[in-house]
């Protein structure tokens, strides 16, 4: 068995840390594990509200770096996006990006994909409501940065997908333009995938599998997984149980994993 791991915000998004758990436990079963890493190679995400959508030296380099601990935590092996992206892909996706006319933005498709319905939470969340016709020269570059980001974790994740073949995708946030792009492609191929996602309504960790469209909440946060320790046999009985419910909930319980 081939697990994947999406968590292009690294430890911003307060899922991340029951995503990492439940990877965890699954690589201690016998299943083999990796990470696609985002690594700067987009032009625009969600986590760059975390510095009011001003991106400093450092952004990346801390969303890496939070990247990097939670795999190394998982023992997972990690892919880059921009390692599955050729030279041509950004020349050519910048060129195209570049003459769609504004008032075609909301309509313009990648591969019979809407990128609109890709990016439109987190253009939402900087921008709220407004009229895409009467927007500003840096709101227009912030929706085609945005869309360009979009194709590129598009193309890296089919790629990733194509070449590593994971039997199960743990994917964090969902609607995020980086983790929405991700969900559509194992969508459109009918994989096995959980989109694991924090209802602050209710407070609980949501993990949703994307095939049957059935929802396991959690009250388990960990805000930092880091700081636990690895191994489940240190676990408490209680998130063993939690892990095991979870799994089985997927439809992968622990005594059920495949060898790889």
């Amino acid at each position: 068995m081939k697990i994947s791991v999406f968590s292009p915000h690294g430890a911003y998004g307060r899922e991340s840390g029951v995503l990492y758990l439940v990877a965890n436990y699954l690589l201690r079963q016998g299943a083999e594990g990796f990470q696609l890493r985002c690594d700067g190679a987009v032009a625009g995400c969600g986590r760059d509200r975390k510095h009011n959508w001003n991106r400093t030296p450092f952004s990346c380099t801390r969303c890496m770096s939070e990247q990097k601990a939670n795999a190394d935590w998982a023992t997972l092996r990690a892919k880059t996006l921009s390692s599955f992206l050729v030279p041509d892909d950004i020349v050519q996706s910048k060129k195209w990006i570049a003459s769609v006319k504004r008032g075609d933005l909301l309509q313009s498709e990648f591969r019979g994909i809407a990128l609109w319905e890709l990016c439109k939470e987190d253009i939402n969340a900087r921008f709220g409501s407004f009229d895409i016709a009467a927007a500003s020269p840096s709101q227009d570059m912030a929706i085609r940065d945005l869309m360009l980001s979009a194709v590129h974790t598009l193309v890296s994740v089919d790629r990733f997908v194509t070449t590593i073949a994971p039997t199960l995708h743990l994917i964090a946030g969902g609607n995020d333009t980086l983790s929405a792009a991700y969900k559509t492609v194992v969508q459109r191929s009918r994989l096995e995938a959980a989109v694991f996602s924090y209802d602050l309504q209710e407070e609980v960790i949501a993990v949703e599998s994307i095939v049957t469209g059935a929802r396991y909440n959690t009250k388990l946060i960990l805000d930092n997984i880091t700081t636990m320790r690895s191994d489940p046999k240190t676990w408490a009985p209680e998130v063993t149980a939690i892990m095991h419910e979870m799994l089985t909930f997927l439809g992968f319980a622990p005594d059920k994993v495949p060898a790889v």
